[in-house]
């Protein structure tokens, strides 16, 4: 399975529990990996989820990404206030 193919909450809980075997390769460069992050958010409609779907998320991201949770804390945010995640 790809990452692509991770679209639900359950998906994503079973590859964090180590349970769904995922074969994954993000791009290194910044621009790439951040228009996959806002993808992601689009793709599952991040903005109607609650607060531990969202979690679900942002756990997700810290460990596909490597970035730090302040890093994808503030990616968030600003995909929430102006709908896009840019760099």
């Amino acid at each position: 399975m790809s990452l692509e193919q991770l679209t639900t909450i359950d998906a994503i809980k079973q590859f964090l529990e180590g349970i769904q075997a995922v074969a994954f390769n993000i791009a290194s460069d910044k621009k790439e990996r951040y228009s996959w992050l806002q993808s992601v958010l689009v793709k599952p409609r991040f903005m109607q989820f609650g607060k531990a779907d969202k979690g679900v998320i942002t756990r997700y991201l810290l460990k596909v990404t490597g970035y730090s949770l302040a890093q994808i804390k503030r990616l968030i945010r600003q995909y929430v206030k102006t709908g896009i995640v840019s760099w």
